[in-house]
C-alpha cells in the first residue's frame, strides 16, 4: 500500500512518516527532501530563484516517481493536494492521510528558525490565510488524523497504522 500524509506544513508529516514507514516496514520517501537532493538546493532557494511553479512542477513530477514502489510512506509538501491534478493521482495510486494538529501546534513546531526556511510561511497571520485555503484540499484526503497537542509523533504513527490496517 501507498501512504501519502498530507497538511500543512509543521504538521509533521516527515516526523511521522519516518516512524509509520518503519512501523509498516516499508521505504519513506520526502518528496520536499527529494526535490532538494535533485535540485542540489533547497526548497527556499527554487522559490526564490525558480518560482514556486517549478517547485510544483518537480514535485508533481517526484510524486509521480513514487508509482515505482508498491509499498511506500511519502510526506507530501504542504501544498501538493491543492492541484486537482496531484489529489486525483494520490487518490488513483494510493490512501492519503490528512494529520491535522490545531494552527497553534504548527506555529509553536515551526517556530522562528523553521519560518525563515519556509518560503510560504513568512508570519502568523499570512500563514494562517494560507492554511484557510488549503483546508478543502485536506479534507479531501480519506483519512482524517486530529492530532491532540502534545501528541507524540509514534502515538501518531500507531493510531494511523491502526487506522489504515483494514484497507
Amino acid at each position: 500500500m501507498r501512504v501519502y500524509l498530507t497538511g500543512f506544513m509543521g504538521s509533521g508529516k516527515t516526523t511521522v512518516g519516518r516512524r509509520l514507514a518503519a512501523r509498516l516496514g516499508v521505504p519513506f520517501v520526502d518528496l520536499d527532501e527529494e526535490i532538494e537532493k535533485r535540485a542540489g538546493t533547497t526548497v527556499r532557494e527554487i522559490f526564490t530563484e525558480q518560482g514556486e511553479p517549478a517547485f510544483r512542477q518537480m514535485e508533481a513530477e517526484l510524486l509521480r516517481d513514487t508509482a515505482r514502489h508498491p509499498g511506500v510512506v511519502v510526506s507530501t509538501g504542504g501544498g501538493t493536494m491543492v492541484s486537482e491534478a496531484n489529489a486525483r493521482w494520490i487518490g488513483a495510486n494510493g490512501l492519503s492521510v490528512w494529520l491535522n494538529p490545531p494552527f497553534a501546534t504548527i506555529v509553536a513546531r515551526i517556530g522562528a528558525l523553521g519560518k525563515a526556511d519556509r518560503p510560504l510561511f513568512r508570519d502568523e497571520v499570512q500563514a494562517l490565510s494560507l492554511y484557510h485555503q488549503r483546508l478543502p484540499a485536506y479534507r479531501r484526503a480519506d483519512v482524517t488524523v486530529d492530532v491532540a497537542p502534545g501528541e507524540g509523533p509514534e502515538e501518531i504513527a500507531a493510531r494511523i497504522a491502526l487506522l489504515i490496517g483494514d484497507r
